[in-house]
C-alpha cells in the first residue's frame, strides 16, 4: 500500500465482522456496552471516520501502513485500533487509561480474530515507560483530545517517546463552528452548576456525577477547613478547570498570599476528581501554539457529517459535506488535528 491508500476500501469487510460481535459478549459494564452499541449503530460513519484518520496518518508519516507502528490512545472498545489492524499497520497498540474499557477491546478483538500487538492500561506517562526499547511511529485517537487535562504536558511527553512521531487526533470541540460551540458551553455549564446523570446521553458515562462547582466546595471544605463558608464559595468558582492536586495548591497559595487563582477560559471545565474536561473548547491558534512549542508542526482539517444512513437526513448531510468544501472547519462537525515531528 503506497502512503496515499485509500482505506474505506477495507471497511466493507471490517463491517462484516462486526456483525458478528454480540455486545453482551464483550463487557460486563454496563458503560462499555452503551458505547459499544453506539458506534455499532453508526459503524459506517465511524469507519470513514476512520478511514479518514489513518488516511491522514501515513499521508503525513511518507509511509506505507505495513512500516507504521501505531498506537489507538483512548481506544475506549478499540475499534479504530482494530480498523488499523485490519488494514495492514505493521503493528497496533491499544491503550486507555480505563481498565474495563481496555478489557472490552480485547475481548472485542478476540471475537473479532484481529491480533493487536499490545494492550496497555494508562495515560501517557505509561506509554513512556512501555516504550523504552521501541518508538511507536504513530499515535491516534477520536474524541479524547478535548478531554486531556493537561495537553502541553501530553505533548511534551509525546515529543519524548518519539520527536519524529506523526499524531492525529479528531475532536467534535469544533472553536470555529458557532452551533457547535453553543452546543458545547450548554453541556459544559450543565455539567458545572447542575450535574449529569448516565440516562441524559448514551456517552455521558457510567455513573451519576455532582456538579463540578459542588465536587470542588467539598475539596476546598474537607482540605482547608479554617477557610470561611463565603470564601469556599467563591474559591470553588475561581478555581473552575482544576483538578483536585492543581485545587490543593490554589488554596494553599490563597492561605498564604490572599490571591485568588483564575478560572478556566470561557465556560470550559474539568471533573476535579480525575480532571477529564468536559468537551473542551480551545483556539485553533492555541491548537496551534501548543503543538509548535512541543516541537511539532501542525495542520488542522475540517472533519465530515454522517451522510451513509437512510432517510431525509442523509440528503441534509450530503448537502452539508458540499458545503465544507466552500466553507471549511466554520461549518464541519468536527476537526481533525494533525502533528508532525520534525
Amino acid at each position: 500500500m503506497q502512503p496515499s491508500g485509500d482505506f474505506t476500501l477495507f471497511i466493507n469487510d471490517f463491517e462484516r465482522k462486526l456483525e458478528t460481535v454480540i455486545i453482551d459478549d464483550i463487557s460486563p459494564e454496563l458503560y462499555c456496552r452503551k458505547y459499544l452499541s453506539h458506534l455499532l449503530l453508526h459503524k459506517k460513519y465511524y469507519l470513514h471516520i476512520y478511514a479518514d484518520v489513518l488516511q491522514k496518518l501515513v499521508v503525513h508519516s511518507g509511509e506505507s501502513a505495513s512500516k507504521i507502528t501505531l498506537v489507538d490512545y483512548g481506544a475506549g472498545n478499540g475499534l479504530l485500533g482494530l480498523f488499523a489492524a485490519s488494514c495492514g499497520f505493521k503493528k497496533v497498540y491499544l491503550s486507555d487509561i480505563d481498565e474495563h474499557f481496555l478489557e472490552a477491546s480485547r475481548q472485542l478483538a478476540l471475537k473479532m480474530n484481529i491480533f493487536p500487538a499490545g494492550f496497555i492500561a494508562g495515560g501517557i506517562e505509561t506509554l513512556q515507560a512501555y516504550f523504552v526499547n521501541e518508538k511507536p511511529d504513530a499515535i491516534a485517537g477520536t474524541d479524547v483530545i478535548e478531554h486531556i487535562y493537561d495537553l502541553e504536558l501530553f505533548l511534551s511527553e509525546l515529543q519524548k517517546i518519539n520527536p519524529g512521531i506523526v499524531s492525529v487526533f479528531t475532536t467534535a470541540s469544533n472553536p470555529v463552528n458557532y452551533f457547535k460551540v453553543r452546543e458545547l458551553k450548554k453541556i459544559q455549564m450543565k455539567d458545572e452548576l447542575k450535574g449529569g446523570d448516565p440516562g441524559d446521553h448514551i456517552l455521558f458515562g457510567g455513573s451519576p456525577l455532582e456538579p463540578f462547582l459542588k465536587i470542588r466546595e467539598k475539596i476546598i471544605r474537607d482540605q482547608h477547613k479554617q477557610i470561611s463558608e463565603d470564601d469556599i464559595h467563591k474559591l470553588a468558582k475561581e478555581t473552575r478547570g482544576l483538578n483536585k492536586e492543581d485545587i490543593y495548591r490554589a488554596i494553599d497559595k490563597f492561605c498564604h498570599t490572599g490571591e485568588m487563582p483564575v478560572p478556566g477560559d470561557g465556560t470550559n471545565t474539568c471533573n476535579p476528581l480525575n480532571g477529564s474536561w468536559t468537551e473542551r473548547i480551545l483556539s485553533l491558534q492555541t491548537y496551534n501554539f501548543y503543538y509548535r512549542d512541543a516541537g511539532f508542526t501542525c495542520k488542522i482539517y475540517a472533519g465530515f457529517y454522517n451522510e451513509y444512513e437512510k432517510g431525509l437526513s442523509a440528503y441534509v448531510k450530503k448537502l452539508l459535506n458540499s458545503l465544507i468544501g466552500i466553507f471549511g472547519k466554520r461549518i464541519s462537525p468536527y476537526i481533525v488535528i494533525v502533528g508532525s515531528g520534525k
